[in-house]
């Protein structure tokens, strides 16, 4: 009974498309993921961090796109981590510093050989989130701007600061 509970959980986890763990191989998931890697960094600390992983992430539109989509993996560089990159096996701070990203919260999609191809800075509102998230998926960082982008789904922040829902817009 115990080992059918232990085999369904960690079934449930793997559906997810999320990594949480103190171990990431990044040169082996970006290579055999059959979905698009992110790799979400953010440290203990930090409000925006905070903001991003309890309000951006934990929406269920965030959260359903992100495992239909994408291998999302989450490293709090504040822990230790051991983390494969480029051959090279070092802690978060150092993965961050090495990849050119110790700015935090940073959403880093990467490609098949585990190279860069587009980073998201700082904090993201859910509704900006899901836009680069679809920005990305569907290719358009590749020949235009976020901003021109926004402008072509519609994303409009008002003057009140309220800002048109880009799920109405963007496919």
């Amino acid at each position: 009974m115990l080992k059918l509970l232990f085999i369904s959980f960690l079934t449930f986890v793997l559906s997810q498309g999320t990594l949480f763990a103190n171990n990431f191989n990044i040169d082996k998931i970006s290579k055999t993921s059959k979905k698009e890697v992110i790799v979400y960094l953010h440290r203990i600390g930090c409000s925006y961090c905070n903001s991003m992983s309890e309000f951006t992430l934990d929406e269920d539109d965030i959260k359903e796109y992100l495992a239909e989509n994408f291998n999302f993996i989450d490293i709090n560089i504040s822990y230790d981590h051991k983390i494969r990159y480029k051959g090279k096996v070092t802690g978060g701070k150092c993965f961050a510093s090495d990849i050119g990203y110790a700015f935090y919260p940073a959403t880093l999609f990467l490609d098949k050989q585990g190279n860069v191809k587009y980073a998201a800075l700082g904090y993201k509102d859910e509704y900006e989130f899901l836009l680069i998230l679809k920005y990305v998926k569907e290719g358009f960082y590749k020949t235009l701007t976020l901003d021109e982008y926004k402008k072509q789904v519609g994303y409009v922040k008002n003057t009140d600061d309220e800002i048109t829902d880009p799920r109405k817009n963007a496919n």
